[in-house]
């Protein structure tokens, strides 16, 4: 925008404007049109820098913005793949180890590691493993958690274990809290023989076992790792 000062006979000042009219040619169906946009006071092209300013300013910090994002992004990906290639490692070793012992747990089945009481077979586990490991490894075997039903079982189960001083996980548990049911059949205990207070222990202790010289049950955490007994309606 152009424009000069004018002094008038009154000593009064008049800003002349000189305006740069921008032509806009555009085809119609009568041929070329030239058309005349308004033209820009010296206010208005200065309100025009200062915006552009600000655009380049807004692009400028968007654009580090969006760098940072992506390199947070990246680094997080990253940090995610080395996570997962742990896992993956570490679930491996752990599938190596059960499928190891299970070899050795069916090496023993197959030598007639089984023993037998009243019709049905029982197998005492040379392996530790946490109850709901050892519940899966006695349905491999096509069997189950022991399911005691009175006391002359309970006896003879605890006189023929081989370990004397190991706890030996038993199918039983209350996953609904004070229900204690068996889990070949989901059936409530009729028969059972707790040691001491125990039997009521509250959450956490869900799983069952007798430990030690006791022929007495105890109602402990799941994720211990105990010596199992399996059982069998029938003999193979």
């Amino acid at each position: 925008m152009l424009f000069r000062i004018l002094q008038t006979d009154n000593n009064q000042q008049y800003k002349h404007f000189f305006c740069i009219r921008f032509h806009f040619v555009h085809k119609s169906a009568l041929g070329l049109k030239i058309q005349n946009l308004p033209c820009l006071t010296h206010e208005s092209k200065k309100d025009l820098d200062d915006a552009r300013k600000e655009l380049v300013t807004v692009d400028s910090v968007l654009g580090k913005t969006v760098g940072t994002l992506e390199n947070d992004v990246q680094k997080t990906v990253n940090i995610m793949k080395n996570h997962l290639v742990t896992m993956k490692s570490t679930i491996g070793k752990i599938i190596k180890k059960v499928e190891t012992d299970l070899i050795v747990l069916k090496k023993d089945l197959k030598k007639g590691q089984w023993k037998t009481y009243q019709g049905h077979c029982y197998y005492f586990s040379p392996k530790r493993a946490p109850w709901y490991e050892a519940e899966r490894l006695c349905r491999d075997f096509e069997g189950y958690l022991v399911k005691i039903e009175n006391s002359s079982e309970n006896e003879w189960l605890h006189s023929t274990r081989k370990s004397k001083s190991s706890g030996y996980w038993i199918g039983l548990t209350d996953l609904i809290e004070g229900e204690w049911r068996w889990s070949i059949d989901q059936s409530l205990a009729t028969f059972k023989t707790w040691y001491s207070s125990y039997g009521s222990k509250g959450h956490g202790s869900n799983c069952v076992s007798f430990v030690g010289s006791y022929a007495k049950w105890f109602d402990t955490s799941c994720k211990v790792g105990y010596y199992f007994i399996c059982e069998r309606n029938f003999c193979n």
